[in-house]
């Protein structure tokens, strides 16, 4: 059995052949009058990596496109558990801040919280924000209040916790079935090689949020109708909690970013 390190060397390896430049601003592909920044952020246990498909995508409709890795991905146990949610926020306002025009910032699952709070410290930096299958938590709240509050999602089946460091990972005989149930086995084999552990900082941060910041930006919610990871019943009491502009729905699991790229990319385009 290889060690962890040399298998995120060669994971790193292959990520670099086939993904390259996701984390930094990509070119823009062919001329488009309404080009957009688009920046993606990951969800729990996720990295950039899970938008390999759908950055070419956007690429080709004339857009530049920034994937960002947030904190602790792969890190020491201990190193992931001490970052903080301004070390979350951080990481996206670094490209908030180099970008040439406000981003289209969107946001998967646990990347919700981010991208909102990202919102309240950079409102003017940012054009929209859009919450794929992602926690629209309001001011006072925590992710974690809302996903106890879900009854049909898998996650707590499909994760351990470390008890002293607070760290999850996920159980990968269970991954499929809550992430990747629409995906093709490729797909799932190879998420399976790059999920990470995933601290517990967003998860317990609780929202602070104004209407004068974060509510003065536009709000897209795209909801998935099959996800066992956030429940469409919990994604639409969040809809219907923090109210949205436009709302989208696509017939997947949690992770159409893999299952339905294609569609994803469209509605994003559409909101540049």
């Amino acid at each position: 059995m290889k060690s962890d390190m040399s298998r995120r060397t060669m994971l790193a390896g292959a990520a670099s052949l086939t993904l390259p430049g996701l984390t930094a601003c990509a070119g823009v592909g062919s001329a488009k009058s309404k080009a957009a920044h688009y920046v993606l952020v990951h969800g729990a246990w996720h990295g950039a990596w899970c938008w390999n498909k759908l950055v070419p995508l956007l690429r080709a409709k004339g857009h530049m496109v920034t994937a960002v890795d947030l904190p602790g991905r792969w890190a020491r146990p201990e190193l992931a558990a001490a970052t903080t949610p301004a070390d979350f926020v951080e990481s996206v306002g670094q490209v908030l801040r180099a970008s040439p025009v406000p981003v289209i910032l969107v946001g998967h699952s646990l990347g919700g919280a981010t991208i909102s709070l990202a919102a309240e410290a950079y409102p003017d930096r940012i054009a929209r924000l859009v919450y794929v299958s992602a926690f629209l938590v309001p001011h006072g709240q925590s992710v974690g209040s809302i996903a106890d509050s879900d009854k049909d999602t898998l996650i707590p089946v499909s994760t351990r916790r470390d008890p002293s460091t607070r760290v999850s990972t996920v159980i990968p005989e269970r991954a499929k079935e809550v992430f990747y149930a629409d995906c093709s086995e490729d797909e799932v084999r190879t998420a399976l090689q790059l999920l990470c552990g995933e601290p517990a900082t967003m998860g317990i941060a609780r929202m602070s949020l104004s209407n004068d910041r974060f509510g003065r930006v536009d709000r897209t919610y795209v909801e998935c109708l099959q996800d066992r990871a956030i429940s469409i019943k919990t994604q639409r009491a969040m809809q219907a909690g923090t109210p949205c502009q436009r709302h989208f729905t696509l017939d997947s699991s949690h992770s159409p970013f893999l299952s339905k790229a294609t569609e994803l990319a469209a509605i994003l385009d559409s909101l540049a």
